[in-house]
């Protein structure tokens, strides 16, 4: 059953119980720069095979889309963790990328946070991972470039929950100078409503991010309220 890592908290039992689907927990590296044991080598975005590996995408409404972890990590106050893209000046989004083979949900959501923030749980003090939110076909969007030379109409966002149990300004605990040999994602990170959330991310991911509040807030009240 998916529940926190470093946190006592006796209401995430019933909470994934009802809500929630199983996990598999990812196995934590404690090793900096090792994260990418926790999976097998990345999958080329040039290159390779023309077919995106079956295990890492997904039919839904009769397209393939590639499986995309997205690391939901949220405060005291229930604001989420933005960060502005390197390649996108004024849109915020959250740590995302693709979920490779043999690697489960939360184990990809945690090492893209390590990669694009660096933060991780058993490292970064506070931090917790809480749950996986279940798969939704809304939170497909369409993508082009290398994706669709792939077969891919574009990506499924699967979400993950952690908890940063800090409301100051989280730029203190991150480094994003890209992790594990990855290139820099974001410029800056701060924490954003809902709302804001919603209205800063780019267009395309608008509608995966507003089913996300729907089924994550819930969720995560219940959690920072110790409900069981």
């Amino acid at each position: 059953m998916l529940g926190a890592v470093g946190v006592a908290r006796p209401s995430l039992a019933s909470l994934a119980a009802r809500a929630l689907i199983p996990h598999r927990r990812a196995r934590r590296v404690h090793a900096p720069g090792s994260i990418l044991s926790m999976a097998a080598p990345k999958i080329a975005k040039d290159g390779g095979e023309k077919v995106y590996p079956e295990e890492c995408r997904v039919e839904v409404g009769g397209l393939q889309y590639r499986r995309c972890a997205a690391a939901l990590v949220f405060n005291p106050n229930g604001d989420v963790l933005l960060g502005e893209r390197s390649d996108r000046p004024g849109s915020w989004g959250m740590p995302q990328g693709g979920i490779e083979i043999g690697e489960s949900q939360s184990a990809a959501a945690t090492r893209e946070l390590y990669e694009e923030v660096g933060m991780r749980p058993g490292d970064t003090a506070g931090l917790s991972l809480v749950a996986e939110v279940p798969a939704d076909e809304n939170f497909c969007y369409a993508a082009g470039g290398w994706l669709a030379e792939k077969g891919l109409a574009g990506q499924r966002l699967e979400f993950t929950l952690f908890h940063l149990a800090t409301t100051d300004d989280p730029t203190p605990l991150c480094n994003l100078e890209g992790m594990a040999g990855e290139s820099r994602e974001f410029t800056r990170v701060r924490w954003a409503s809902w709302d804001e959330a919603v209205s800063a991310v780019w267009e395309s991911k608008r509608g995966p991010y507003v089913r996300a509040r729907e089924l994550a807030v819930p969720v995560i009240e219940k959690y920072l309220a110790g409900e069981k």
